[in-house]
């Protein structure tokens, strides 16, 4: 074992008690570690850190009765005696804080502890000293029950439900049976340690050890494996991954991480001091950032384009200053007992905290000086809070439970269930009701509401292979499909209507291509951070991407590789588009060039706002109030007046009543009921769960809205046509639109859109629109199903399930796809049809206001765009966005209802962000920056077969009795050349072609033949040698070859294949 240091202590030559450590490096004294200092009675009066802080103790007959830290801020003790065997009975902070009074009951082992507001808890043991029963301030109570040796073998709860435990000869927990029923079983080796694990729902997830009793190898329900391997010292160097995928660790001597090594060879470092700290994170692309330090503390980071963060603690490492690279500074201040007590911005705005003496916010004010206030009960729970606006929610919770029963909203009152677990079974408001439920590993399976019921299906690791949508009111159900790798991501989608997307990926899931119905549609080159640098598209575009040191988006430039592509990009008829970005110091977007809008700036206050937005569309000038509500600046000069003076009218309930002409109204629960712009006069209406339904304008057209469970909207209607959502996830997968009279007369007339983003993401990839509504199942009567079959429901007569309603589609054509082509955030500037012509554009106002344009050409193929900002819709009807969550309204910048996750979603409850240019919120529910670099992970796939066979359509003149030879096993073919041209009669290699697995050979038979081909199996222990492309694509180095190897998920063998590796497993 290496030695990570030496230190040596200084005794005081009189007393013997040790004074001060010492580093020492080759006998010699390094720096001093740490000061000790004892008063006459040899009490410990004061500890020295490194950097000169001391913490102090006081005494009194040798106990300590105060001690402080290294601010000088103290807790105090008091005893019930002066002995060596005196208790602590009382502590608490100078400002009273956090005090606690301990008495004993030794009669009946009984502990009282009473808080800083005289709240007791009553804590009974046993007579060896172990809790068998607490009874809580609120007098809610728990009990332990417990085996002979002192396992704990029942606890039941203060809401009365129970978790029971047994457990081996040996102690080790063998079963845990929880509140629900569900039970769980774990297994051991002779050596005590975990090896298997038994779930709920049946899966086995299994674990090995070496002979030191280190982790080897986790094995998941499904078989997959991930492997573990270990230095001498016995820290993990080398991770494998079900894919085979190498990860390396490499450390210090004193164990710190130096560098992480992916599959591809790619290596992230760090370095520290030698004081062990963080000096220095370099990524796979080479970029360094650098941590200097302070009297112990985080003092600058210098980023990877020079720039620099600055950052004042104090000595128990405190935040008092943050200063960025403008040198706007934020500050911070704490009470007595070192909780925030204030903090003050760039612009000198504050906000202030207020605190109980338990250390729970009582009272906040904002930066307008409105109050926010909070209510506990005797043990913590939130019983009422007041907003800004002077609104009052209460929650009101079982006197025998404790379990929250109801929240009272400014006297709108939702009733909510839990089952025994407490996950939420049930909420009702008024006539609504909705309901959830859960499988016993708690994952959700159902949930219904009177619009929608959802429906979710799990592997036995836990993915989601399965969902079905049912709408209602139109008795149709939407069926989603999908499928995972090794790595338990997803890979592909079979859509409602049959249409299949395929995410093409290596390493740990990086994207490099997607197909649709096995058309090549995108391919993805990424750089070592995995960031997308060049995209190709199926309509002859290519799109190629710049990032800056500090990893924001610096150039977009989007041209043809094949003639006519984009001819439409400009007025000037130039065959491309250009998109520069330039920032601050500070990360700020401050212009953009663009070579069909022009050149944008953007000014800010010095917190961020966007204060003034130029292009084409005009100047834009704002203000804002000190809480971030924007003001109404009759002129430019107004603007700059406002910021200038902090002039700017207070919004004290953060509800904007008036801006630039247009007024608003709201409810008691500040849902905007009401706006007139323009003298033009919209009314909105909302439900019990602050969902907007409707929305009727000035000349009594009415829209109404319905939801899911999930708050997801599934339809939009009008008096002339329904439009019905679909949803993958979070994320608008389509939309089918039909009128009236077609669904009167059952007809599939209308149109359909499909929206594919990118993976894991709300960034619009293509679209797909459709001449006819969404082909979509017939729900199932599962009553009339189970009545005829005398009262079981036969999952094999569910036509949901047996395949019967949906054949798979045809192909969707090229001319009905659209491509999109957005910005630095991810909103769309551009949609190219087929052709790659631009068939859409639009140019957008600071908060999203958009000015569209559509082509001739995209007009006759009905192309249209709705997608503004990440996860919002457009809706004609109101001028509003659906953002998920609540509705974004983009005259004003500002949301229409409050954050349904309150404060967690920031103190303003109808802001959106600061700016539009660096912040997006694709749920409406709390902001977030874009320009936040992704992390670099494995950059290549280093992965082996999943088994050691493969399967061959068969051609044919192919006769598996003598056996399968390559076209020329002499050849010397490229791997990438026999992809790309092996179809062709005059190309020759010594490669066979092959699929990984037989699913995917029968796809290549559909999609190549007839359909019908033979399809063998082939041993790969009998060939000569085999490379699988779809999982270690490193010998090819084009998108193209990639995308087509993984496609037909690509094995290749050498040579030839005897007939003994041969089975024919479809004749």
């Amino acid at each position: 074992e290496s030695i990570m240091a030496h230190v040596g202590t200084r005794p005081d030559m009189q007393t013997g008690l040790i004074q001060s450590l010492h580093e020492l490096k080759d006998g010699q004294v390094v720096r001093q570690l740490a000061a000790y200092t004892h008063d006459a009675e040899r009490d410990l009066i004061a500890a020295q850190d490194e950097d000169g802080a001391s913490w102090a103790y006081t005494y009194s007959h040798h106990l300590v009765t105060r001690y402080t830290d290294r601010t000088g801020r103290a807790m105090n003790l008091e005893y019930d005696g002066t002995g060596a065997n005196a208790k602590a009975v009382r502590e608490w902070s100078d400002d009273g804080s956090f005090a606690l009074t301990l008495e004993w009951d030794r009669n009946i082992r009984l502990t009282y502890v009473t808080d800083a507001l005289g709240g007791e808890t009553w804590h009974y043991y046993d007579i060896q000293g172990y809790t068998y029963r607490v009874i809580h301030p609120d007098k809610l109570q728990e009990w332990f029950f417990r085996d002979d040796a002192k396992n704990i073998t029942r606890h039941i709860h203060t809401d009365g439900s129970t978790d029971d435990y047994t457990y081996d000869e040996d102690g080790n927990l063998q079963t845990h049976t929880r509140a629900d029923g569900s039970r769980v079983h774990f297994e051991y080796d002779k050596l005590h340690r975990l090896t298997g694990i038994l779930d709920a729902e049946g899966g086995v997830w299994k674990r090995d050890y070496d002979a030191q009793g280190r982790l080897t190898e986790e094995t998941d329900p499904l078989g997959h494996k991930t492997e573990y391997a270990y230095d001498k010292a016995g820290r993990p160097e080398r991770i494998t991954d079900a894919k085979g995928g190498v990860k390396t660790m490499a450390y210090a001597p004193s164990g710190q991480l130096l560098s992480y090594t992916d599959c591809s060879a790619k290596t992230s470092r760090w370095a520290y001091d030698e004081r062990g700290r963080l000096t220095k994170a370099t990524d796979g692309a080479g970029s360094t950032t650098s941590y200097r330090y302070a009297a112990g503390q985080l003092e600058q980071i210098v980023q990877p384009d020079d720039t620099s963060e600055h950052f004042v603690h104090d000595a128990e490492g405190r935040l008092l200053a943050h200063t960025d690279a403008l040198g706007r500074a934020t500050r911070y201040s704490y009470t007595r007992a070192g909780l925030v007590a204030g903090r003050t911005d760039a612009a000198g705005r504050s906000l202030k905290y207020h605190w109980d003496l338990l250390g729970r916010l009582t009272e906040l004010h904002n930066e307008n000086g409105s109050r926010y206030n909070f209510c506990y009960d005797p043990v913590g729970r939130l019983l009422e809070e007041t907003g800004f606006d002077r609104k009052t929610t209460q929650y009101v919770h079982e006197e025998t439970t404790g379990t929250l029963a109801e929240v009272v909203e400014a006297g709108h009152r939702t009733e909510l269930a839990f089952d025994p677990l407490g996950r939420l079974s049930e909420r009702r408001a008024g006539e609504q009701h909705e309901r959830f439920a859960y499988d016993r590993n708690g994952r959700l399976i159902e949930a219904a509401n009177a619009d929608a019921r959802l429906q979710w299906f799990y592997d036995p690791a836990g993915n989601l292979t399965r969902e079905h949508h049912d709408y209602l009111e139109r008795k149709r159900t939407a069926v989603w499909q999908h499928r995972y790798d090794e790595l338990n991501q997803r890979i592909a989608t079979v859509r409602p209507d049959g249409h299949v997307t395929q995410w093409l990926t290596y390493g740990s899931g990086h994207v490099h291509g997607l197909l649709v119905d096995g058309q090549d549609i995108l391919g993805f080159e990424r750089d070592d951070l995995h960031r997308e640098v060049a995209r190709e598209q199926g309509n002859g575009l290519s799109q190629r991407q710049k990032y800056d040191p500090a990893g924001r988006l610096l150039e977009q430039q989007i041209s043809r590789t094949r003639p006519g592509a984009i001819e439409a990009a400009s007025v000037a008829g130039a065959t491309g588009i250009e998109r520069s970005y330039s920032y601050d110091k500070a990360g700020q977007l401050v212009a953009i060039g663009d070579s069909r809008r022009g050149n944008l700036s953007y000014r800010y206050d010095p917190v961020g706002r966007l204060l003034e937005a130029n292009s084409r569309v005009g100047r834009e000038v704002f203000a804002f109030d000190p809480a971030g509500n924007i003001a109404d600046p009759a002129t430019a000069d107004d603007a700059a007046r406002q910021h200038a003076t902090g002039a700017v009218n207070k919004l004290l309930d953060n509800l904007l009543k008036n801006y630039a002409g247009t007024s608003y109204r709201y409810d008691e629960r500040g849902n905007m009921t009401e706006r007139v712009r323009n003298g033009w006069r919209t009314v909105f209406a909302w439900d019990g769960f602050n969902r907007m339904t409707a929305a009727t304008d000035q000349s009594g057209v009415t829209t109404t809205f319905s939801y899911d469970p999930l708050g997801r909207r599934v339809a939009k209607r009008s008096s002339e046509a329904t439009t019905l959502f679909g949803w993958d996830g979070d994320v608008l997968a389509f939309e089918s639109t039909q009128s009236r009279s077609a669904l009167k007369e059952g007809s599939e007339h209308g149109w359909s859109t499909h929206y594919i983003h990118e993976a894991g993401s709300f960034v619009p990839l293509v679209q797909v629109r459709q001449a006819r509504a969404m082909a979509l199942n017939e729900t199932t009567d599962a009553k009339a199903l189970m009545e005829a079959n005398g009262g079981v429901y036969d999952i094999e007569q569910d036509p949901l399930w047996n395949g019967e309603q949906r054949n798979a589609p045809r192909a969707f054509d090229r001319e009905e796809m659209a491509f999109y082509q957005c910005d630095h955030l991810g909103t769309p500037q551009e949609l190219t049809d087929h052709e790659g012509s631009v068939a859409w554009s639009a140019q957008y106002k600071a908060w999203g206001e958009a000015r569209e344009a559509i082509s001739e050409a995209g007009r006759r193929a009905g192309f249209r765009n709705p997608i503004r900002f990440q996860g919002q819709y457009f809706d004609e009807e109101t001028g509003l966005h659906y953002n998920r969550y609540r509705y974004y309204e983009p005259y004003s910048g500002r949301f229409t209802s409050k954050d349904p996750i309150g404060l967690a979603g920031g103190l303003n409850f109808h802001e959106y962000a600061p700016n539009t240019t660096a912040w997006i919120d694709p749920w409406g529910l709390q902001r977030r920056k874009k320009s936040d670099p992704a992390p670099a992970i494995e950059h290549q796939p280093c992965c082996k077969c999943k088994n050691g066979h493969a399967y061959r359509v068969l051609r044919p003149d192919e006769d598996p009795g003598i056996g399968l030879s390559a076209s020329d096993p002499a050849a010397n073919y490229s791997v990438e050349g026999h992809v790309l041209h092996a179809s062709k009669d005059s190309v020759k290699t010594q490669y066979i072609s092959a699929s990984r697995t037989y699913e995917q050979a029968v796809t290549n038979s559909t999609r190549y033949g007839t359909g019908k081909e033979r399809i063998a199996s082939i041993d790969l222990s009998q060939v000569q040698d085999s490379l699988d492309l779809n999982s270690d694509c490193s010998p090819l180095k084009g998108t193209t070859a990639r995308r087509r190897a993984q496609a037909s998920g690509e094995v290749l063998i050498v040579g030839r294949v005897p007939p003994s590796a041969i089975k024919i497993v479809r004749p």
